[in-house]
């Protein structure tokens, strides 16, 4: 982007500073009341959707059956299976709370087989709980909303309950105990020992019952459960108790025997010698080695290089000497041989003695190398012998290892099934205790009473979470609306869209001419439909105080000041598609600007589907099309129209060529020369997608306007539109927001005053204004066309 918006050392251009604003417009975020707007725009899908979904939730609050709660308490203690670890009886430890126990103990409450005992105890006790078809529902006889909605709407009955009489006792039962499971509530309180028992029934009585009866049998169920297992525990000890004696005998035979074949005295110490001596050994091996790799480097670095490199026998104090006698004497006959002769006997002698101190250098040498090989090789053998009683000792203590392992496993066993044995024994005399204890972990705390008012519905609850529903999904509808409609109905969201001034809102023919004013316009005679509504196209000329003609006083006013310096001389109307109006605000805006008394031309560019000669009632030939073929000339296609100072060129004949014509230089100069007869051309070009005409024809004129038919046209084909325009450096003065319905959507203030206006027009029944005379001067340097002569100049 910074590509496109950025000249390199220079001024942003036109274009750039366009491309500058659009995608800059792009990235602001939506301001709040940008959602006010679009609820007010579909407020009557938000009432719609609201008063549908609150009316559903009173009439399914006020339609279901009252149902009354009844909540015992319980205390649930964390108490130890006796039958492991004999603790005080009658005054158990309190545990800190535990989630794990205290949820086993809530899936408890909510077993089957607890709701089975409390029937059957109500049953045998005389008093049999009888649960009713409406008691048996969800949530205490509560309806699910959408089973209501769905029997509601489609009227369909709830199939018929089978009677009492034709079902089997398991069946009651099962029956029982499912709508017993559906009516409670278990609940348990954070960080305590509490748990709430509740049961929602139709009637507060029975409510009550099962509470008390829920809570009294899960104490019942729990001493049964203890007994049982204590029970369970003691015979189970009891057959384990001859198994693990017969283990233990067994595992001290086989020890003793190992014991006695091994001649095991002493298992500590006699590991520790051999285990110590090992690390002995290895200690030596490890000196041995690091000794014989000295040697060994030694070794062969005096079998690789000369002799006289050796560092032995550069540091041997003997060849050192017998050098230095030998460089002395070497020295000296270098010297008298530059007097005498080699065969002079002096010479001789010193040759003979340098001779012999050499055989001397030698003999030293060959002893040095020998002693270091003789090292090297007793270094060797050194560690071969360590290597050698390290790995007997490694085996001694590999084997002393093994036993010793067998004997641990052998001594482990016999502990293991002493211990066994000693714990089982210790419990299973506790067993025989506890089996005779009947105290409880759970208590009664407080008992259910019976109930007084009503626990469901909660019709205020429910009325106001349907109000707030309702606000939600109506609100959200519309929003989903809004989503779907992608096209442009506020002057704001344009210029988001392009980032280019709105330079008008021109409303719609039907929201800005309430009856008053549309009847006023049939008696003054101005143009009309044949229902009465003036022509779109005229209204400018029609009615200079309808609130039409006051918007395209806006968008001349716009015009005048869109440029610094002075207006453009030239402007051009276009549009993303057909249809959205460009040729009716042509000519509007070409009225407007006639009015202020300078002359102006309207050119009507659309060689395609030319309007604007049927709207001023000018024949289309000749035109544009026949002056740029050369058919004709300029004077003769510029044609009077009944507006005071208003001229028109009508499109022409329509050629097979139209793009053609309108991008050759003749198009451009005739441009220019008109610009210099009339104060302002206005342009009325074909839409932008589908021909090239308007991309050519905004770049022969001095400003485009892109019109854009307000809640209509889609936001990607205006941007598309606007990005096609100044790609081609076109210059774009705004947009207009046209066809807009101001009875709604963000423009009470503006409907509302122009229909007051129209109200007070009708009740004084003004005389009309005199019309204006057609015989108003033509432009300068131009000649005005009278009747059945359309002379003008060139």
């Amino acid at each position: 982007m910074d590509a496109l918006v950025k000249s390199e050392g220079n001024a942003p251009s036109p274009r750039e500073q366009l491309l500058q604003r659009y995608y800059l417009q792009q990235d602001e975020e939506t301001h709040l009341r940008d959602y006010w707007r679009t609820v007010l725009k579909h407020r009557w899908i938000v009432l719609t959707f609201f008063a549908i979904i609150v009316t559903i939730a009173t009439i399914y609050t006020f339609s279901l059956t009252p149902t009354y709660r009844a909540t015992a308490t319980i205390k649930i203690d964390r108490e130890r299976p006796q039958i492991l670890s004999f603790q005080e009886i009658g005054s158990p430890t309190q545990p800190a709370y535990d989630p794990e126990f205290m949820g086993t103990q809530q899936k408890l409450l909510q077993s089957r087989s607890l709701a089975k005992r409390v029937f059957e105890t109500a049953k045998a006790s005389g008093q049999p709980i009888l649960v009713s078809p409406e008691a048996s529902g969800t949530a205490g006889g509560k309806e699910s909303p959408i089973a209501w909605l769905q029997n509601l709407f489609t009227g369909s009955a709830k199939p018929s309950e089978p009677t009492e009489s034709d079902l089997t006792e398991e069946q009651i039962s099962s029956r029982s105990t499912d709508a017993l499971l559906r009516m409670l509530t278990i609940e348990p309180i954070r960080a305590s020992s509490l748990v709430k028992i509740s049961f929602a029934t139709p009637s507060p009585q029975l409510s009550s019952l099962l509470a008390n009866t829920w809570a009294k049998s899960f104490i019942d169920h729990s001493l049964e459960m203890k007994y049982n297992a204590t029970t369970q525990a003691s015979e189970w000890l009891s057959k384990q108790l001859q198994d693990v004696r017969d283990k233990l005998e067994q595992s001290e035979a086989l020890l003793h025997e190992f014991v006695k074949q091994k001649q095991i005295l002493a298992i500590g110490e006699k590991k520790d010698i051999v285990t110590t001596k090992l690390a002995d050994l290895s200690e030596a091996l490890t000196k041995a080695q690091g000794e014989r790799i000295a040697r060994e480097a030694l070794y062969r670095q005096s079998q690789g290089m000369k002799f006289d490199s050796i560092p032995a026998v550069l540091q041997s104090g003997m060849i050192s000497n017998l050098r230095a006698e030998y460089y002395k004497l070497d020295s000296e006959y270098r010297r008298l041989g530059e007097t005498y002769k080699p065969g002079y006997p002096k010479m001789v002698r010193l040759r003979e003695s340098m001779d012999q101190i050499k055989r001397q250098i030698e003999v030293e040498i060959a002893s040095t190398v020998d002693a270091i090989k003789q090292e090297y090789e007793a270094a060797v053998k050194k560690e071969q012998l360590l290597q050698a009683a390290v790995n007997e000792q490694k085996h001694l203590a590999i084997t002393l290892n093994q036993e010793l392992i067998r004997y641990d496993i052998l001594k482990r066993d016999v502990d293991t099934n002493r211990q066994i044995y000693s714990g089982i024994l210790e419990r299973q005399k506790q067993a025989g205790i506890s089996q005779g204890l009947a105290a409880s972990n759970v208590q009664i705390v407080d008992t259910a009473e019976t109930p007084t008012t009503p626990f469901s519905p909660n019709k205020t609850r429910n009325i106001l979470l349907g109000i707030v529903l309702g606000l939600t999904v109506a609100v959200g509808m519309a929003f989903f609306f809004d989503y779907l409609d992608n096209t442009v109905k506020h002057p704001e969201a344009l210029e988001r869209t392009l980032g280019i001034p709105n330079l008008a809102l021109i409303p719609s023919l039907t929201s800005a001419l309430p009856k008053q004013g549309r009847g006023r316009f049939s008696r003054n005679g101005s143009k009309d439909n044949s229902n009465g509504t003036p022509v779109f196209a005229l209204v400018a000329h029609s009615d200079l105080r309808s609130t039409l003609t006051e918007a395209f006083r806006t968008l001349r006013t716009s015009l005048l000041f869109s440029s610094p310096g002075s207006p453009p001389k030239s402007i051009m109307f276009t549009s993303a598609q057909p249809g959205e109006g460009k040729s009716g605000l042509s000519i509007n805006t070409a009225i407007t600007l006639s009015q202020l008394g300078g002359s102006v031309l309207l050119v009507d560019g659309d060689m395609r589907r030319p309007t604007c000669h049927s709207h001023l009632e000018l024949p289309l030939k000749t035109g544009l099309s026949d002056y740029l073929t050369g058919n004709a000339d300029l004077v003769s296609v510029i044609k009077r129209t009944a507006m005071p100072n208003l001229y028109c060129i009508p499109a022409g004949t329509i050629p097979v060529n139209p793009a053609e014509l309108l991008a050759s230089p003749r198009m451009k100069e005739t441009i220019e020369l008109l610009s210099q007869r009339f104060d302002y051309i206005v342009v009325d070009s074909p839409p932008i997608f589908g021909v090239a005409d308007a991309l050519i024809l905004s770049t022969v004129v001095k400003g485009v306007i892109l019109v854009v038919h307000g809640g209509r046209t889609p936001r990607e084909m205006v941007q598309r539109a606007f990005k096609n325009l100044i790609e081609l450096n076109a210059p774009v003065l705004g947009a207009v927001l046209n066809n807009v319905d101001i009875r709604g959507n963000g423009y009470p203030y503006y409907y509302h005053y122009h229909y007051n206006h129209y109200h007070q027009q009708a009740a004084s029944e003004t005389t009309p204004e005199p019309a204006h005379t057609e015989t108003s001067q033509a432009p300068a340097g131009t000649q005005t066309p009278e009747a059945g002569n359309s002379n003008t100049p060139a």
